[in-house]
């Protein structure tokens, strides 16, 4: 096997110390977490046989996973003992091995992974406590590591609460910022500008993004959201939702159901790059219901509703401008209940980092970010859709009547 020079901060050089079983490695965005924990990963599977399992609490497809950085390094360093397969890694002298799997209700599948040596959890910042529970003694080999990498989210983050917070026998806690990677001259002028705007025009965002400050739960802007094995089959398909998206942003198409006093969401697509034609061939094969999609894209909606599919524009008009909209659509949205089908993926990944922005003073304003907003800007859609049933349903159950001989009584009609 040919030497080769990889080159890790010094910052990350406890990673090679054999005393500790956890490691929590977290900090802001270009702080050299996930690209550290990757080269150390590959030395450590050129130096002996090592079975690597690199974990995300959600992953869809292997595109989701660290494959990717892995392969990058292999190629940028000419690591030619190391054969890159579509769904995992092998080092053809030794047998050292990388799998790629997803944690969330994975939990037969992740029980069953046999002999790991080290496991990498990715973006662990969206890790449940369940996933940690199932996670934790699957890795039990003698010796075994799990490797944290993350930026924080939120102030109670199961993982940080967990190794950091609460503290766990024989953790490696690593804390970097972008500074580290300024250290060592590795952050290109148009990020140092990125960073410097931000600082600038959007401290609560630098903070987070940058400085890896986890936002207050109160910035939180839905919460108690229940998630089910999947639609019930007396549930009823009220509408689906649209919302568009092509090069940067995914288009995002959901059911939503009416069971039981609440509401279902239920994922039906999330991906880039889609033109109306194959939106509105996606949509007619869906079950028979009216699409609600975002009025800012009329002629796209003209287009796909040409095509014979059922679609109208959200009504934006409520209370007069954007802005307001959203409070109001938001309101609507938090006064029900609501329920998430195990297999949507993403509308999970955005409900939970759908925050409020904050100003300079830390106050949190009325205002969503513009961030993790495609499904949730679809459920606002069909939700407030159907607000005049909503306000008639309310009304009717708030309003008295009277029956012969009695006191007036709370009508119970729904």
């Amino acid at each position: 096997m040919r030497q080769k020079i990889i080159e890790i901060p010094v910052e990350f050089k406890a990673l090679f110390d054999n005393w500790w079983r956890e490691a929590a490695v977290y900090g802001g965005r270009f702080s050299l977490k996930s690209h550290s924990v990757a080269r150390f990963l590959l030395i450590r599977a050129r130096q002996r046989k090592t079975r690597v399992a690199c974990f995300r609490e959600f992953q869809n497809s292997i595109a989701e996973s660290s494959h990717q950085l892995l392969k990058e390094l292999i190629i940028l360093y000419g690591l030619d003992d190391f054969e890159v397969t579509q769904n995992s890694i092998i080092n053809k002298l030794n047998g050292s091995d990388f799998l790629f799997k997803g944690l969330h209700l994975n939990e037969q599948n992740i029980k069953s992974t046999e002999g790991i040596d080290i496991a990498w959890v990715e973006e662990a910042q969206t890790v449940s406590q369940q996933s940690i529970e199932i996670l934790t003694p699957t890795i039990r080999k003698d010796n075994s590591k799990i490797i944290y990498t993350y930026n924080r989210l939120m102030e109670d983050d199961p993982v940080h609460s967990r190794l950091v917070l609460e503290g766990r026998p024989d953790t490696l806690i690593i804390n970097a910022n972008y500074d580290v990677a300024l250290k060592y001259g590795f952050v290109p002028e148009v990020i140092l500008k990125e960073i410097e705007d931000d600082k600038l025009r959007r401290p609560q965002v630098y903070r987070h993004k940058w400085l890896g400050e986890p936002y207050s739960v109160e910035t939180k802007i839905y919460k108690d959201w229940a998630i089910i094995d999947e639609v019930p089959h007396e549930a009823r398909l009220e509408r689906h939702w649209l919302d568009f998206g092509f090069t940067n942003d995914p288009t995002a198409i959901g059911d939503l159901y009416y069971y039981n006093g609440g509401y279902i969401l239920d994922e039906q697509l999330y991906q880039k790059g889609l033109s109306n034609k194959q939106i509105a061939d996606f949509l007619l094969n869906l079950k028979k219901a009216l699409t609600v999609a975002d009025s800012a894209e009329p002629k796209s909606i003209a287009e796909i509703s040409s095509y014979g599919v059922q679609i109208i524009g959200a009504n934006k008009k409520n209370a007069g401008r954007e802005a307001s909209y959203n409070k109001w659509a938001i309101g609507v949205v938090q006064d029900q209940q609501i329920s998430v089908t195990k297999r949507s993926i993403n509308i999970l990944k955005e409900y939970r980092n759908y925050l409020w922005i904050t100003d300079k003073d830390g106050k949190i304003t009325n205002e969503p970010m513009d961030l993790w907003n495609h499904h949730m800007d679809g459920v606002k859609y069909v939700i407030t859709s159907l607000a005049p049933a909503l306000r008639r349903r309310e009304l009717l159950d708030t309003m008295p009547y009277y029956v012969r001989g009695q006191h007036t009584r709370k009508n119970p009609a729904r």
